[in-house]
């Protein structure tokens, strides 16, 4: 996404004008990293599963880092899964991450945002939830998602269609609620596994 590396390389231009040169170091060679890790997955269809989550750790820990600490990033992976020898397709929840952080958690003004991504395996499927305390869809003017999704989300859920070949149903999103109010929002997704 050129948008995204454009605001990273202005992170990176923040950090030397404020003389924080530590900061600009690690954010640049998490940047470096990151770049190399999805030019190295882009020769190929498919990557270990560790791979790509390597690569969506360090991509949110700059996105957090360019929040200014605004939000937090947790993952949860049952243990089972780390030890497997497991293939997907790469960058394949890449958007619904950045989604979840710049509407929901980028517009969050009250409180610290949390995403909470986890994964655990339901027979043959990986499945990956991605969870925000952010804003929701509807304040985020996202309420239109089903009729008018980005353009990263439509491609990541074309691409699992094809990977998983249409055996489930691949995507549930839903809206979350506190007290009646709006409290973020829940990405629930299956993967199919292949060895």
């Amino acid at each position: 996404n050129p948008h995204f590396i454009f605001n990273c390389i202005n992170s990176i231009d923040a950090f030397i004008h404020m003389n924080d040169k530590y900061n600009a170091s690690l954010y640049l060679n998490k940047f470096a990293k990151l770049i190399r890790n999805i030019l190295d997955s882009s020769k190929e269809n498919l990557v270990s599963f560790d791979k790509d989550i390597e690569t969506m750790q360090i991509y949110t820990q700059l996105e957090e880092m360019r929040s200014e600490g605004k939000f937090t990033t947790q993952f949860v992976i049952d243990e089972q899964i780390k030890n497997m020898d497991i293939k997907i397709p790469s960058l394949i929840i890449q958007p619904y991450i950045e989604n979840a952080i710049i509407h929901g958690l980028r517009n969050k003004k009250n409180g610290k945002g949390t995403l909470l991504i986890t994964i655990t395996q339901d027979q043959n499927y990986l499945c990956y939830t991605i969870e925000d305390n952010g804003v929701g869809r509807v304040a985020a003017g996202s309420s239109s998602m089903n009729k008018q999704r980005s353009y990263g989300m439509q491609l990541s859920e074309d691409r699992l269609n094809l990977f998983n070949k249409n055996e489930v149903s691949n995507i549930k999103i839903s809206d979350l609620k506190y007290n009646g109010q709006p409290s973020g929002t829940r990405i629930e997704l299956k993967v199919k596994i292949y060895h």
